[in-house]
């Protein structure tokens, strides 16, 4: 990871992103520089800002830059092979109405192209993050059945690619998913020198995993293997390959891909995200962060050109900023994790839908609770009452009031969050009263009571938030914090075992790595923990000599 640091004369050319560039009052982590890499991603943030009021019509357009998709059809038209083409690079890069509109084109270019009419049905259908309603569904069904009315007798791989969707949509015990998705490899293995069709295979593959059913993903991931051994740059099968490796629990796989593929594709906001699945399972945290900027940025570029900012969309929006956040958060870059928090609040200002404000919102209070406290304190109520919401401003406040020294108003804010009438998600709030309470704990001098607090955390959030890595729906490892407990217990061996404990499941965070680097300093193995700290230097993008046992 490349790391510049950027001289003050160089903030001036920052445009917006010089207003997040703070001094918090007195944090126990703080950022006192700021990178080159940072001041780019704040950059491509403000960017976006600037195309906030310029969002129009619906009117899907061809860009340059969206990636790759698409195989002949049977059809002279160059347009439509040019917008069957262009709707499966938009398919791949998750647009899904824009993929639906783009094909649309391609059939009305060329009403009789039967690949183009079964393009329709594959595009109607599932992808990895969306499913069809029964009238999408039907009219899939329709479209392919009018391919089949089309196809040349001697468009074999097109009458098998019919037969294939047909059956996907009929109501049978046969047509499910894994079935489709069977049918759609043995296609592709059928005809090796159309590897879109091994691609399309692999996604239909990976579909059923999200309903636990993980009987297509090795054979998914060797297919998309076998693709980029030939084709490098498919972008398709790079996105479908780092979903692929992250369920399958190897994700630093996909990394060399996942360095490529924003630059690939720069037009395609999910695309520019998708690495950062990759980057926050093996710990590349700020380079999570960057990539989210620049899908921020891309996202608003898209729909102030034409492409659809309704339904799906604000949810993408809301998923790149809070991986974003939670990669500065991991990295300690105080000013790009304040930077994510500004956008948030006038991307979704007070009085925005709450359903898509929550979420998003609610989580950049935690970047103000540690980087501003004023800030924090500062926070409003909300005039609409939302429990997430609600949660989050009172954890902020508990973070910001203990690095003030204020502990009693800090344990109001602690017994506050408990108050809070949720509906589900009650683990967040457990945790971010277990959280403060600890910290109190900590600044008291009281450590064995907050290991055991943090300890009781960690078992709950790894017990019921395992699964949710997209970003994690609590923003840092409180085993870690457990960890940093025994280190000023005393307790060295077991702070060193908790630490590590962490870093299996959060991979290099800095903060784990720094406890255990200390504890292993502390038990005589200096060398074991200079190499330990040394490596956590090289990651954590605050001042790395002004850590404190107790914030952690």
């Amino acid at each position: 990871m490349l790391r510049t640091l950027v001289g003050a004369s160089a903030l001036v050319m920052a445009a917006c992103a010089t207003t997040s560039v703070v001094r918090p009052v007195a944090p126990l982590i703080s950022s006192q520089e700021i990178t080159l890499e940072t001041m780019m991603a704040m950059n491509a943030m403000c960017g976006a800002e600037a195309r906030f009021d310029s969002v129009g019509e619906a009117d899907v357009r061809m860009v340059d830059g969206m990636g790759t998709g698409g195989f002949p059809v049977d059809s002279e038209e160059p347009e439509a092979q040019a917008w069957f083409d262009y709707s499966l690079a938009l398919h791949h890069a998750f647009y899904h109405r824009d993929t639906v509109a783009a094909m649309r084109k391609a059939v009305a270019a060329d009403p009789e192209c039967a690949r183009c009419a079964w393009g329709l049905a594959w595009v109607l259908g599932p992808t990895l993050n969306t499913a069809p309603d029964e009238e999408e569904k039907a009219e899939a069904l329709a479209a392919a059945e009018r391919a089949k009315t089309l196809v040349s007798q001697d468009d074999a791989m097109a009458a098998e690619l019919i037969d294939a969707i047909i059956a996907r949509y009929q109501v049978s015990e046969e047509s499910t998913e894994p079935a489709f998705g069977r049918a759609m490899l043995e296609i592709a293995e059928r005809y090796p020198d159309e590897p879109e069709i091994a691609v399309l295979a692999a996604h239909a593959l990976l579909i059923p995993v999200r309903a636990d059913d993980l009987s297509g993903l090795e054979i998914a991931l060797e297919t998309l293997e076998d693709v980029l051994r030939r084709r490098p740059n498919d972008t398709g099968a790079i996105h479908y390959y780092i979903h692929g490796t992250e369920f399958a629990e190897r994700p630093g796989d996909a990394l060399g891909y996942a360095r490529r593929l924003g630059d690939l594709a720069p037009a395609a906001s999910h695309l520019v995200h998708m690495p950062a699945h990759t980057y926050f399972r093996v710990g590349d945290y700020h380079d999570a962060g960057e990539a989210n900027a620049g899908a921020i940025d891309a996202d608003m570029k898209w729909v102030t050109t034409g492409g659809d900012a309704s339904a799906a969309w604000p949810l993408y929006y809301a998923h790149n900023l809070a991986f974003g956040l939670a990669g500065a958060l991991m990295s300690g870059d105080a000013q790009l994790a304040l930077k994510y928090a500004d956008h948030a609040t006038m991307k979704w200002p007070e009085g925005a839908p709450m359903a898509q404000r929550s979420y998003p919102v609610a989580r950049t209070y935690v970047a103000l609770g540690r980087h501003a406290p004023d800030r924090a304190l500062a926070i409003p109520e909300s005039a609409e009452a939302d429990a997430r919401m609600s949660v989050y401003r009172h954890y902020a406040r508990g973070e910001a009031l203990i690095i003030k020294g204020d502990l009693r108003a800090a344990a109001a804010e602690a017994r506050a969050i408990s108050k809070i009438r949720m509906d589900g998600r009650t683990t967040e709030q457990t945790l971010a009263r277990a959280v403060i309470d600890g910290r109190i704990a900590m600044a008291k001098g009281r450590y064995t009571k907050a290991a055991n607090l943090f300890g009781e955390a960690a078992e709950l959030q790894e017990a019921e938030l395992a699964e949710s890595w997209d970003p994690p729906l609590w923003w840092y490892p409180v085993r870690r914090s457990h960890a940093a407990a025994k280190l000023l217990a005393g307790d060295y061996a077991a702070a060193e075992a908790e630490a590590i404990s962490a870093l299996d499941d959060w991979a290099d965070d800095p903060l784990s790595m720094w406890v255990a680097g200390q504890a292993m300093r502390r038990q005589g193995k200096v060398r074991e923990g200079d190499a330990m700290l040394a490596k956590a230097r090289g990651l954590w993008y605050g001042d790395f000599d002004s850590i404190s046992a107790e914030a952690i």
